[in-house]
């Protein structure tokens, strides 16, 4: 008798009692799965079969990249800012202006104590609340941009970058 129960245990489990069976189809549904995918879904969005079937790849023209230009670093800056004078509040911040060409890069290096006094004043008159948003920052850049491009002959800037700032 028990032998019977024991073949009637084994009948009911059929192919999916093999936990090595059941292993092998989930991994070749999910390869399957990956595949179709990838073929199908991200494939045609990123242009590359378009490519491959011509069987040329074709660079994309220099002229669509936008002009980079030379990098001036104007060091740390170190302010305080304008906060309730139990708790006071400073800034630290690392700006970049951007020129157009190495010559120009010299020139601005040779007045980085104008532009850093420029960046100085302009942030200690600003609070917390001021540059604590997305939106307080970039008109944050905007301003110390207006204001260093007064000072600068006309075109030498392209744009500043904010590499590090910390309000502590």
């Amino acid at each position: 008798m028990a032998d019977k129960e024991e073949t009637e245990g084994k009948a009911k489990g059929g192919i999916f009692e093999n936990k090595a069976i059941v292993l092998g189809i989930i991994v070749v549904v999910q390869a399957v799965l990956a595949i179709g995918l990838t073929q199908f879904l991200i494939v045609p969005k990123l242009g590359v079969q378009d490519a491959a079937m011509d069987g040329s790849a074709v660079a994309e023209p220099a002229a669509e990249m936008p002009e980079m230009g030379v990098l001036v670093n104007l060091e740390d800056i170190v302010v305080s800012l304008v906060s309730d004078s139990r708790t006071p509040r400073y800034l630290r911040i690392n700006i970049n202006v951007e020129v157009p060409n190495q010559v120009i890069a010299e020139v601005v290096s040779t007045r980085l104590p104008q532009l850093r006094d420029l960046v100085i004043m302009t942030l200690s008159d600003k609070t917390p609340e001021d540059i604590s948003t997305p939106e307080g920052k970039k008109g944050l850049r905007d301003e110390i941009f207006r204001r260093m491009d007064e000072k600068m002959p006309e075109g030498t800037l392209m744009n500043i970058y904010f590499s590090d700032m910390v309000v502590q």
